[in-house]
């Protein structure tokens, strides 16, 4: 067995559990830097029912609760008091599930009409044992400074809006600019730029909290895909992370396709899946 499996069920449970506060502290870092965005967004936190609730706008996909349930059985008067907050502030309810979340409460938040979406592969990696393909020689990956931060957030953002046709980048809602500027420019996130011979073709963020590292929010432009931007920027994240003394790295796919195969190809493996239940306001 590849020794980048979990070696035991303890351990395994442990990289669940630093997971979870990987999340719930970036979630943190990324409400707080919507303040400095947009300071007119009135920011909200609140611990109940054992998870973490955050508030960045009611039309922002940062909102949402994690850890929700991870503590043991959630009661009903708990889910009040979760769909209280968010309710409250004109907002969509969002819950993430994970499989540390207690069986119980899936099955009744679906009888209280909440729908899943946005089922997440987590996958992890011993960076001890990383391995890098090779590199494409014309791409260079730099840091995006403060003064780029809204060219990184537009950049990014068009990233994950082209599908078959190109995006102009100027189109970008600024609600949108908002979020991807505190998902890069967050406390402990470290936004990076990829160029391909010259011109911008991508970027990403690794967000390093004691010694687990993030692999997260990256895309690449339309026209620079299957050029190798992908593992290039794969590749100088986790030599930054290995340089700072991270010992573990994770990262999280929506859907098999060329993310997962590229985390494959530095030795990831999958070691949980999640996902979010939601309930329109």
């Amino acid at each position: 067995m590849a020794s980048f499996i979990p070696r035991s069920e303890n351990e395994r449970a442990h990289l669940l559990e630093q997971l979870q506060g990987l999340s719930v502290t970036m979630l943190k870092a990324v409400t707080i830097a919507m303040k400095v965005r947009s300071p007119k967004t009135k920011l909200s936190f609140a611990e109940l029912a054992g998870g973490c609730l955050a508030f960045s706008g009611n039309d922002v996909p940062l909102t949402r609760a994690i850890g929700v349930g991870t503590a043991g059985p959630v009661s009903e008067e708990e889910v009040d008091s979760v769909e209280s907050f968010y309710m409250s502030r004109d907002s969509d309810v969002r819950i993430v599930v994970s499989e540390r979340t207690n069986s119980s409460l899936p099955t009744m938040l679906r009888s209280r009409g909440y729908r899943s979406d946005d089922f997440m592969q987590n996958w992890w990696l011993r960076l001890q044992e990383a391995t890098a393909p090779p590199m494409s020689g014309d791409i260079e990956i730099v840091r995006a400074g403060r003064t780029q931060a809204d060219a990184w957030a537009r950049t990014v953002a068009a990233g994950f809006a082209e599908e078959k046709s190109a995006v102009d980048e100027k189109t970008i809602p600024q609600r949108v600019v908002d979020t991807f500027y505190c998902l890069g420019f967050a406390d402990g996130a470290q936004p990076f730029f990829a160029k391909r011979n010259g011109i911008i073709a991508g970027g990403g963020v690794l967000h390093i909290i004691g010694e687990t590292a993030s692999i997260r929010t990256t895309s690449c432009r339309l026209q620079h895909r299957n050029k190798g931007v992908q593992i290039a920027l794969l590749t100088a994240r986790l030599e930054t992370a290995i340089k700072a003394g991270c010992r573990f790295a994770f990262s999280s796919t929506d859907q098999p396709g060329a993310s997962s195969r590229n985390l494959q190809k530095f030795g990831f493996n999958t070691l949980s899946t999640s996902f979010t239940m939601s309930l329109s306001h």
